[in-house]
């Protein structure tokens, strides 16, 4: 057994020493489950309606399920399910694309337009 901080409550627990790729007590867990089961019904229900899977953030999802983004955020690390864009990439989209391609000029070499054509 190994003393773990929840990743979703913060409190402390003890687990039965497996590996988890989030760490979880069990009311978390639990209460994640059932957030993951209600996500699901509206995310299906929603591709019934429009014959396509819905494009949704994280922030809406939450806003819709009346729940803090933390947790659909959570979600979405356990790849339970799929949303657009992290919330915290719906704030800043473009300042990230220009690092990127301030950090792709930056990079040595001949860039990846070249590779393979000699």
């Amino acid at each position: 057994m190994a003393l773990k901080m929840c990743a979703h409550c913060g409190k402390a627990y003890l687990d039965g020493g497996e590996q988890e790729k989030v760490p979880l007590c069990v009311e978390c867990s639990e209460f994640l489950n059932g957030l993951y089961r209600r996500a699901w019904t509206w995310l299906r229900d929603r591709t019934a309606e429009e014959g396509r899977h819905p494009r949704i953030t994280s922030a809406e999802l939450a806003e819709v399920l009346a729940v803090d983004v933390r947790s659909i955020e959570l979600l979405v690390k356990l790849d339970r399910i799929q949303t657009d864009l992290p919330s915290d990439e719906e704030k800043h989209p473009r300042k990230d694309r220009e690092t990127m391609k301030i950090m792709g000029r930056r990079i040595p070499g001949k860039g990846w337009q070249r590779h393979g054509h000699h």
